[in-house]
């Protein structure tokens, strides 16, 4: 069956490019071992400083950005290989859930993706993120005290903005807060933010700040996966 379908619609590995797969099974084991489901180690959390407030926040993520998984990553946000989504969902969701424990008085936790610029939108079609918190509740991964709402929007001066790839890191952490947030319907509603790479960590920085503002209590954030600094200092 696999050989008649590639016959009518060839198709290769979005890793090594092998062949007759999608994903082949060499590459898929490959990703599974370089992301990690709770307990996630020390390597895998960090803190975010945020300027103007004595205030840290807390990131997760279930991988670190380099090798297989990083081409991975590449081909599900910029080469339309959609499926790649069902390999990450249920990392993500795992670390989602714990960073979201039951709420005392029962009221749902915001999971908040990362919106997309236009620019973005257009040029991939669909919203990463998004995509991916939408497979793990169809699988029903997520935790029933959860709940996603996209709340964060860009500035309509950053809308038609390019992808952070291509900013140099003093601009992506210059200027004002390039998002906004919708009030939320009480003062101190939970959320927790999501993303799919974090860098140099401008874009969480600048929607946990947004969030802040509007009234939300911020819990945390949750990121697929995280690029190391060049320096090997631990600082």
């Amino acid at each position: 069956m696999r050989e008649t379908l590639n016959l009518l619609l060839p198709t290769s590995c979005a890793i090594c490019e092998r062949a007759d797969f999608r994903l082949c099974p060499e590459c898929r084991h490959k990703i599974h071992q370089q992301l990690f489901l709770p307990p996630l180690g020390d390597q895998l959390q960090f803190y975010i400083e945020l300027p103007s407030t004595q205030w840290q926040l807390p990131v997760s993520a279930s991988g670190i950005y380099s090798n297989e998984l990083a081409r991975a990553i590449l081909a599900y946000k910029n080469q339309q290989r959609h499926f790649l989504g069902q390999e990450f969902a249920p990392f993500l969701a795992a670390a989602i859930n714990i960073a979201c424990p039951p709420r005392v008085l029962g009221q749902p936790t915001l999971v908040v993706p990362m919106p997309s610029s236009v620019r973005a939108l257009s040029t991939r079609g669909y919203r990463p993120v998004e995509v991916m918190l939408k497979m793990a509740q169809r699988q029903r991964l997520l935790g029933e005290h959860t709940r996603t709402s996209p709340v964060l929007h860009y500035r309509f001066r950053q809308l038609l903005g390019g992808q952070q790839k291509s900013k140099t890191g003093p601009a992506r952490r210059s200027g004002d807060s390039r998002l906004i947030a919708e009030i939320p319907k009480y003062s101190g509603q939970p959320i927790i933010l999501v993303d799919d790479v974090t860098t140099t960590g401008s874009t969480l920085r600048s929607a946990a700040l947004a969030c802040f503002e509007a009234g939300y209590d911020v819990i945390g954030a949750v990121v697929l996966a995280f690029t190391k600094p060049p320096s090997d200092d631990e600082d």
